[in-house]
């Protein structure tokens, strides 16, 4: 059973200090575990006081009327208090496309599935008669080079090296090279995205390196086959010769020569979730599917995210999934869902890297350069939020904490529009009117 988090006079009386230290609208958005062991969504979840007041629902509703959606077509928006009192309801519950704002749904599905501590492992094997296997653990992170960042911890670089000397040690010093990405099934392509974006948006494979890229920021064609070639080239400057390279399937109880292990799940939602990484979201997606007994598959990961849904209460007729990363314009949810979802995060322990992941506004991520004109820098360095972004269209749901010291949770969606600047500007200026509340 999942623990409801607890809101402690020590942590209030912390909150208190560094309001006094710091101001009122300076809010610790930097992930990390303090030495008392909580977590900056627990602490954040915490700020809301139950003694600060609440905006005026009249109030409030007639202030985001005056905010102009000149432009936008459709509109979904709900404002509500941690426990889901409404404070505010425009289309909240029209189904409309959510873009990246689905990476909420997907990244806790994920964490629900497998646990903040897992990570997945890219093998080498060796499958005898001279042949060796690298087999895609379905990291997301993986990279070819040895990276510094502390995200990308597992590298084929790293993977060649101990690759070598296992072989070496065994006085071998010829291979001929198979790659297995099969952890994962079904098209690499979802039919629901642009064609026009294949150039550059990265297909989704069990085994693929650079976050499916290769030179010029281009999507490869076969993550897979990339990742291999990359690896014997590796394998070859250590020493290694490889006299051939071509896909094939890992013989169980092959014994394994070496291993690179990526970085914690949760380290990985956490960047998922601040730059929107589309591939990493489809990957971990998959990977819930596979843990709930499903496919890894678009369509496994979509019905896995719909199940984690009803589950929760949350799935109402209308609704529509078909990725895990929002990039399909068929997708359909609504304001009343996502919010739902960011007020489950902020109230249970498990889903605290969900919470830590969220851009700040004016601060990280893909809110780094958003709110910048007068009309929404009360949102700055309050408003936390998964953005989203398609074509003629934007959303952003979050939370966000009031001048007067109260969390509200909130979900903005806009459809339909000439451009998702113009979204943006509504989006902000809505969150940023939250910010300022009083609204009384």
């Amino acid at each position: 059973m999942r623990q409801q988090r607890r809101r402690p006079q020590l942590v209030a009386g912390l909150l208190l200090a560094l309001a006094v230290l710091v101001g009122p609208s300076a809010v610790p958005s930097v992930a990390f575990v303090p030495s008392d062991g909580v977590r900056p969504g627990a602490v954040l979840a915490a700020a809301d006081d139950a003694t600060a007041p609440l905006p005026d629902p009249a109030v409030l509703t007639a202030l985001l009327k005056k905010v102009s959606r000149s432009g936008i077509g459709t509109v979904g928006l709900v404002v509500t208090t941690t426990d889901g009192t409404v404070l505010a309801d425009r289309g909240a519950d029209t189904p409309l496309t959510p873009a990246s704002t689905m990476k909420v749904l997907s990244t806790m599905t994920a964490l629900d599935a497998l646990g903040a501590d897992r990570t997945f492992a890219t093998r080498v094997l060796d499958s005898g008669s001279g042949r060796i296997v690298l087999v895609g653990g379905g990291d997301p992170l993986l990279t070819d080079k040895t990276s510094t960042s502390t995200y990308k911890t597992a590298s084929l670089q790293k993977l060649a090296k101990a690759t070598a000397a296992a072989l070496k040690a065994a006085g071998r010093t010829k291979v001929s090279l198979r790659y297995d990405a099969s952890l994962f099934s079904g098209p690499t392509w979802n039919p629901s995205w642009k064609s026009y974006w294949k150039g550059w948006e990265a297909k989704v494979a069990a085994l693929e390196i650079n976050s499916g890229k290769i030179s010029g920021g281009r999507a490869s064609a076969n993550p897979a086959k990339t990742a291999a070639t990359a690896f014997a080239k590796r394998l070859r400057a250590a020493g290694i010769t490889v006299s051939s390279v071509a896909s094939g399937t890992a013989v169980s109880g092959s014994a394994e020569l070496a291993r690179v292990t990526s970085t914690s799940l949760d380290r990985i939602i956490h960047r998922t979730l601040r730059q929107s990484d589309n591939v990493a979201a489809e990957t971990l997606s998959r990977h819930a599917a596979i843990a709930s007994g499903r496919a890894g598959s678009f369509s496994g990961a979509a019905a896995n995210v719909k199940a984690w849904l009803t589950a929760r209460g949350l799935w109402t007729s209308g609704l529509t999934l078909v990725d895990g990363s929002g990039l399909a314009p068929s997708n359909k949810l609504t304001a009343t869902v996502l919010a739902s979802a960011v007020r489950i995060a902020l109230a249970e322990d498990e889903f605290a890297p969900i919470v830590d992941g969220f851009p700040v506004a004016g601060e990280s991520g893909t809110l780094k350069s958003r709110f910048d004109d007068p009309s929404e820098k009360a949102g700055r360095h309050v408003v936390h939020a998964k953005t989203g972004t398609l074509s003629g269209l934007a959303a952003l749901a979050g939370y966000v904490t009031t001048a007067d010291g109260a969390t509200l949770v909130f979900a903005e969606i806009g459809n339909k529009s000439s451009s998702y600047y113009r979204v943006y500007n509504w989006l902000d200026r809505e969150a940023a009117v939250l910010a300022r509340c009083g609204c009384r």
